[in-house]
This record gives C-alpha cells, sequence and structure tokens, in this order.
C-alpha cells in the first residue's frame, strides 16, 4: 500500500496550486465583469468534469463490473470476494492499540471560524497492513497485503483529539471484520492466493461490505439522476441562450413588455409581479414555497385517496418535495445572484420542477430500493441498540 509517515505532510505539487489559483482568478472575474458568461458556461463545464472524473481504475467502478467470487471456486485473474478476516500476525493500531492485520491511521488539522464551526483537512496519514486471511462459507484463502489500499478514502467514525486544533482517528481491519475485496488471484508457492496484479493500476483493495452494499444501491440512482441532469442542462443552457427577439418571438414577457402583457392571463400577472419585484422572489418560492405546497397536497391524499394509492402517491411527492425543493432552490438562488434575466429564472425553475417529477415518477423503483436499504439498515441499528 503507498503509505504517507505520520511526520510528512501531505503536499499538492507546486503546478496544482499554481493551476488552482488561476483558475479561482478567471472564475471570480468573469463571475464580477461577465456573469451571464457563468451561467452560460456553468451546465457545459459540470458535465465535462462528471466525464474527466469518471475515467481511470478505481474499487467500486472495479466492483460493479465483477461478480462476487466464491473462494472454492475461484478463477485465476481479477476477482471480488466478500468474507470475514482472519487476523495471522497481529498489528496493534496506533490510537487504540487495538490488534489488528491493517490499520489506516489519519491525522486532521482543524480551523475555527468566526461562529465557532470547525472544519478539518486531512494533514497527515500512515496504513500498514500484515498478510491475513479471508474465509467465506465455502473455505479460506492467504491475502498476500503488499500494495493492498485499506478502505480507499474512507474517513474514521470516531476521532480523537492530540491538540488545540489537531485530532487523530484509525480504520481497522480487524478479525471478523465483513470485508469486499477485489485482487490478482494467482499461484504463490503452489497455492492460490490473492495478490496485487502485475500491472500498475491493477485494482487492489479491500473495503467494508457495508459501504459496498450502500453504493450498489445508490449508483443506478446516480446514473439515472446523471441522464436527467444532462439533460435538463441542455434545455436550461437553450433558455439561457434566449435573446430578447426569442422572447418576443415566442410570446413571453420581457422587461420591456411585461407591463403591457400583464393582462393576458394569471401567468402574465405573476411574471409581471416577478419583473417588478426583481424575481427576488422566485428562490424562496422554488424553497420553503414549493415545500409547503406539497406539505399540503400531502396531507390532502391522506384524507381523500385510498390506502393503496395514497401510498404510491405520497412516495412520489416525497420525491418530488425533496428534490425540487433542493435543486430548484439552490439553482434559483445563484441564478438570481449572477443577474439572470427574470423570465429566464423562472423558465429554470419550471424545468427543474418538470425534471424532478418526471424522475420521481419513472424512478420509483430505484428511489424505493434505496429507501428499503436505508431503512432497513436503520432498523437493526435501533435493533442492536435495544439489545445492547
Amino acid at each position: 500500500m503507498k503509505t504517507t509517515p505520520i511526520g510528512a505532510d501531505v503536499k499538492k505539487p507546486k503546478w496544482k496550486v499554481a493551476l488552482a489559483l488561476v483558475v479561482l482568478a478567471g472564475f471570480v472575474g468573469l463571475l464580477i465583469y461577465a456573469p451571464m458568461t457563468v451561467v452560460a458556461l456553468f451546465f457545459p463545464v459540470f458535465l465535462l468534469v462528471c466525464l474527466l472524473t469518471s475515467f481511470g481504475p478505481s474499487f467500486f467502478k472495479t466492483e460493479q463490473r465483477l461478480a462476487t467470487s466464491q473462494i472454492r471456486s475461484l478463477a485465476m485473474g481479477l476477482v471480488e470476494l466478500r468474507g470475514n478476516v482472519i487476523v495471522d500476525k497481529s498489528l496493534l493500531s496506533p490510537v487504540h492499540g487495538k490488534p489488528c492485520a491493517g490499520y489506516v491511521w489519519i491525522i486532521e488539522d482543524g480551523e475555527k471560524d468566526e461562529d465557532g464551526r470547525w472544519s478539518w483537512s486531512r494533514a497527515r496519514s500512515e496504513a500498514h497492513c500484515n498478510d491475513f486471511r479471508l474465509r467465506d462459507a465455502s473455505g479460506e484463502i492467504r491475502v498476500i497485503a503488499e500494495g493492498i489500499d485499506l478502505f480507499g478514502n474512507k474517513s474514521p467514525d470516531e476521532y480523537q483529539l492530540i491538540g488545540s486544533s489537531r485530532r487523530q482517528g484509525e480504520i481497522l481491519l480487524s478479525q471478523g471484520l465483513d470485508v469486499m475485496l477485489i485482487g490478482d488471484a494467482c499461484e504463490r508457492d503452489g497455492q492460490t492466493v490473492i495478490a496485487q496484479g502485475k500491472y500498475p493500476k491493477a485494482v487492489f483493495g479491500a473495503a467494508l461490505t457495508e459501504d459496498v452494499e450502500n453504493r450498489r444501491v445508490l449508483a443506478p440512482l446516480w446514473r439515472a439522476g446523471g441522464f436527467y441532469a444532462a439533460f435538463a442542462g441542455m434545455i436550461g443552457v437553450g433558455i439561457m441562450a434566449l435573446t430578447p427577439e426569442h422572447i418576443a418571438q415566442l410570446h413571453l414577457p420581457g422587461p420591456d413588455t411585461y407591463q403591457q402583457m400583464a393582462e393576458l392571463g394569471p401567468l402574465y400577472r405573476l411574471l409581471a409581479w416577478l419583473y417588478r419585484e426583481g424575481g427576488f422572489q422566485i428562490p424562496f418560492m422554488a424553497a420553503f414555497g414549493f415545500f409547503l405546497t406539497i406539505c399540503m397536497v400531502l396531507m390532502a391524499t391522506r384524507l381523500v385517496l385510498p390506502k393503496g394509492i395514497r401510498m404510491a402517491v405520497g412516495r412520489v411527492l416525497g420525491a418530488w418535495m425533496g428534490l425540487g425543493m433542493v435543486i430548484g432552490g439552490v439553482v434559483t438562488l445563484l441564478l438570481f445572484v449572477a443577474h439572470v434575466d427574470t423570465l429566464k429564472l423562472f423558465l429554470v425553475w419550471m424545468l427543474i420542477l418538470l425534471g424532478t417529477l418526471v424522475f420521481s415518477i419513472f424512478e420509483q423503483r430505484k428511489l424505493g430500493a434505496a429507501y428499503n436499504h436505508y431503512a432497513k439498515r436503520v432498523g437493526k441499528a435501533s435493533f442492536g441498540d435495544e439489545d445492547a
């Protein structure tokens, strides 16, 4: 495993720091002098960053395309196993002195803001792991730990203060721990073992089974959400590109025509009112107003609809409320700060409402699977607390 000695700071290359400062300065300059350019580039840049970060090997991406194998029927090559850790040669963890096969030791530095809230950043880390065995229902296999990545970027659940602005924590590969392991099944000294592959970027790591299962449940939702977000983003770019001439051709009110068009109907009167008020209400309507409206509708469904239909409608409205309120409130607030035209701000809000409603309706199975998974976890945790 790549380790960082506890006495050494984790420093970024100077060129990365310089590039980050240049990008930040450029972003601030555009936001001040050309806010509409920032708005127009937001969705394309966001999609480009998502595509770039999706390249390259990683434990969880590899896990999604591998089937979990049984130790007894293991094939040679890259495999995924699930089992319990058996410690052969113990290490003592650095924080609490517990025996384990391996550990990740993390030290973080903290800064306190004016409101007394702490923010923590990882400053130093160290990881060690001895060889261990993995056991499932079909047998056991030895794992040669050299080069293994323990737990990825997972953070400890608990920390211990070691100074006024420093804390430490540890994650242990302990006896009996239920883990998912990805590595290369190969022959060593006449025995089948799991080790690091021959290629430098070959995935070789262990993660908590609970974390892997959480990712499995959320991954389909993320993919579906990414598709909807990309589609809505392209339409959003089109809305941002509307000129006053386009708005006039579509018979929509603009900053110079909203007063004359106010008498054409309720929607035009609403837009005229928003124009007069500068569009200030839209972010609050997108968040709090939408939240209260859906709450009232949910209460009404309990009184009017039968139980079976009520539950189905409630799931859709609940998902729509959560997504529409958060996404709509945040996006419209950012657009308002960027001084986007009120009509465009309103149209983007309507786009978000429509997109989140379609997502809530057609992705109910994935949303339900995620809800049931986490509800089951919470139930198990509560049951365990009662037993304790």
